[in-house]
């Protein structure tokens, strides 16, 4: 009895276990089990071909999607990942994640909700690396390398960590970073994102921070954002370069005025609960294409002065601007402005604040001035629509 007891029975039940695991029936119950414990801890349906234990404190899932869920859109797509548990925490490898642009605030307010606003007692260090990571819109896609991302929940402050190399690129100092740390006693989180001297392109961030939909498709940020968010209001300041700014998205709401690519360069730029608080900066673009009756507007605002009467009227209904430079600086509800462009050498003498110039001729200056925002807001709208723009001022929309 003895020997059956603690000899044959336990090889009996290992030896009937090992048989069971094989079955289809449970494999197929334990793929189910897993993909709901992953849903509930994750927040959005989880779903997997298939789910293996290569020993107790290590499991690895292939074929794994991850998709919202009250819509249903795919979030996320891996090929493999691979978890291993151990008494610090979790380390996770992902092989071939490509993540779906359209669904990346639902991905990072999921994180921000699920993990982040989660104090713990006891840390538990979550580690995940990744060799590339695809950021895919359907039409375009972004490649990062070398991802890691390290969440550390903790009871007064939690962190989260994310650094990345933008494809094409190899060294330490190009690396990327974004920060998010939630402070559980004021209740409020601070970020920060860090693109060193690498462009990432906006479309990446558009769907968090909408104002950059209105710089263009191909705009791309090199520089910094820092910022802090609570329930009821949010701040963030804004450093750095914008490249490849479509200047006939920006001038849309006036018109349509501008074609063309510019740069936009900001000291700084400070936003509060949707609206510009301060700002100061440039904007310039070497080639773009200008409606002559755009032009002539501004000049019936006196935002712009002609420099030689109506002559540059001949250039017809466009005109090709090899120049363009504004100088800007707001505080409240004053900007000032002034032209910063950097004209031929024989022009500089008399014209050295000009804004604009086609042909080694220039069409548009300006001295130094002070408008208010709704005054120059009203004056490059230029045709039609100016009880609508008159309309987004007073309601604080612009």
């Amino acid at each position: 009895m003895a020997f059956f007891c603690f000899a044959l029975l336990p090889i009996f039940a290992v030896g009937g276990y090992s048989l069971l695991k094989r079955t289809p029936w449970y494999q197929s119950y334990q793929k189910d089990w897993w993909e709901r414990r992953l849903s509930d801890n994750l927040g959005v349906n989880v779903s997997f071909a298939s789910i293996e234990f290569p020993s107790p404190n290590k499991f690895r899932v292939k074929d794994l999607v991850c998709a919202n869920a009250e819509t249903g859109r795919q979030i996320l797509k891996v090929a493999q990942v691979t978890t291993l548990m151990d008494r610090s925490g979790w380390y996770v490898e992902v092989d071939k994640p490509e993540l779906n642009g359209a669904q990346i605030e639902t991905a990072m307010r999921t994180v921000h909700d699920r993990y982040l606003c989660r104090p713990q007692s006891t840390a538990s260090l979550l580690g995940l690396a990744m060799t590339e990571l695809v950021i895919s819109d359907g039409n375009e896609s972004t490649k990062f390398q070398n991802v890691k991302v390290t969440l550390k929940p903790t009871e007064p402050m939690s962190e989260l960590k994310v650094s990345c190399l933008l494809d094409g690129q190899k060294f330490a100092d190009q690396l990327s970073y974004f920060v998010v740390e939630r402070d559980h006693v004021a209740q409020t989180t601070n970020w920060k994102i860090n693109s060193a001297d690498v462009a990432i392109p906006c479309r990446i961030l558009s769907e968090r921070f909408l104002e950059l939909k209105n710089l263009g498709s191909q705009a791309s940020f090199r520089g910094s954002i820092e910022g802090w968010q609570n329930d009821r209001q949010w701040e963030a300041t804004v450093r750095g370069q914008f490249l490849a700014v479509d200047l006939a998205v920006v001038s849309t709401p006036y018109g349509k005025g501008l074609q063309g690519m510019g740069e936009l360069n900001l000291a700084y730029a400070v936003f509060r609960d949707g609206k510009l608080r301060g700002v100061d900066g440039g904007f310039k673009s070497n080639s773009c294409i200008a409606d002559t009756a755009w032009l002539d507007e501004l000049f019936a605002q006196q935002v712009l002065r002609s420099t030689d009467g109506d002559s540059w009227r001949a250039f017809g209904q466009r005109v090709t601007v090899n120049g363009l430079g504004i100088r800007f600086k707001s505080d409240t509800n004053k900007v000032i402005y002034a032209g910063a462009t950097s004209p031929p050498l024989d022009m500089r003498e008399f014209w050295p604040d000009l804004a604009a110039y086609a042909e080694r001729k220039p069409i548009a200056f300006h001295d130094n001035c002070s408008m208010s925002l709704e005054a120059l807001t009203l004056a490059l709208s230029a045709f039609p629509n100016q009880e609508r723009i008159a309309g987004q001022v007073a309601s604080g929309r612009r």
